[in-house]
Parts: structure tokens; sequence; C-alpha cells
């Protein structure tokens, strides 16, 4: 029953997320699904890779987790298998987003990586404010209480990081599609299997 009702609300995020990048475009957007799938991937895999990674770092350097999974938890709650979902859904923003921006000319990874900072802690806040008020719990829990444990401003160093290191692995991945199409979902069945 909990897979039905995630897989659901993923499903309402998607179509928000369809609607308003189709709204900013201007037009409704025509997916290319092989570029489409290769953001993806790209973003699972960076997703629960940088989650694990980053968690264990802060939870290393100053004695508690930034955060912690509270549905379907995996490799010490800095994950979860439902984040795939929640990283495929900012695969499917950025690539809807990109589209736009490179049709504008907008391709400098500065501004690409300043922009998936700003909108990873307003998107992360909106699906976590959302999921409590259908749910009544968090799916990602902050314990730091600057925005009220459902994000953080402590956030914002991880997701400029994270923004330069999702350009640079998204382009990479464009070019060379199959090659991330391998790596991708190597290294997302990996680190589901060492979960």
């Amino acid at each position: 029953m909990l897979w039905i009702q995630l897989v659901l609300f993923s499903t309402f995020w998607c179509i928000t997320i369809y609607i308003l990048n189709s709204l900013v475009a201007k037009k409704w957007i025509r997916p290319n699904l092989g570029r489409l799938l290769t953001y993806l991937l790209t973003m699972m895999s960076l997703g629960l890779l940088g989650e694990t990674l980053y968690g264990i770092i802060y939870d290393a350097l100053f004695g508690s987790p930034l955060w912690q999974y509270h549905v379907m938890p995996i490799h010490d709650n800095y994950t979860s298998l439902y984040s795939l979902f929640l990283w495929g859904m900012i695969g499917f923003h950025l690539y809807l987003l990109h589209t736009t921006l490179e049709r504008r000319g907008i391709t400098s990874v500065h501004k690409l990586a300043g922009l998936f900072c700003l909108e990873a802690i307003i998107l992360e806040a909106l699906v976590n404010i959302s999921y409590m008020a259908i749910f009544g719990g968090y799916i990602y829990y902050y314990l730091p209480d600057d925005l009220w444990h459902i994000t953080s401003f402590q956030t914002l160093p991880l997701y400029l990081l994270a923004g330069y290191i999702t350009v640079i692995a998204i382009r990479f991945a464009v070019k060379a599609p199959w090659h991330a199409l391998i790596g991708n979902s190597a290294m997302i069945v990996g680190l589901l299997y060492l979960s």
C-alpha cells in the first residue's frame, strides 16, 4: 500500500514539475526519451551516492547526521529506496529546465550550479511539506531546526557543490549516453545491493 501511495505522490509531483516547466518555456515541452533517461539515471545515481557520502562525511565531522530519511531508509538513514523516485523527479525537472535554458542561451556551469543550489532547497522543502500534509510525517528530517526540520540552510554549500558535480556529470552523460546508462545503472544496483 505504501508503494502505491508513494508512486501516486511522485506522479503528482512529476505532473506539477512538467506543468511549471512548460509555463517557464511558454509551451508544452516534448521530451526526447533517450536524453530524459540519461538525466533520470544520472540524477538517481548521483543522488544515492551523494546523500550517502555527504551523510557519512557530515556525521564524521560534526558528530551527528544533518538529515535522516524516515521513508524506506537505507545506508544508516542517509538515503532511501524512495529517493530513487525523488532524485528521478529532480532529473526530470533538470531535463525540462535545461532544455528551456539551452534554447535561451543559458549554459554557463556557474549559473546552472547556482540555480541548482537555490532550487534544490526550495523543491526539497515543497516536497517534504506536501508529504507532511498528505501523509502526516517527514520524508526526510533535518536535525537542525533552522527551517523547521523540513530542510536546512546548512545544505546550501552541499547543494552548490552538488550543482557543479551535477552539471558536469550530466554534460558527460549526454555526450556518452551508453557509457552513462551502464555506469549509472551499475552504481544504482551496487548502492542498493550494499544497503
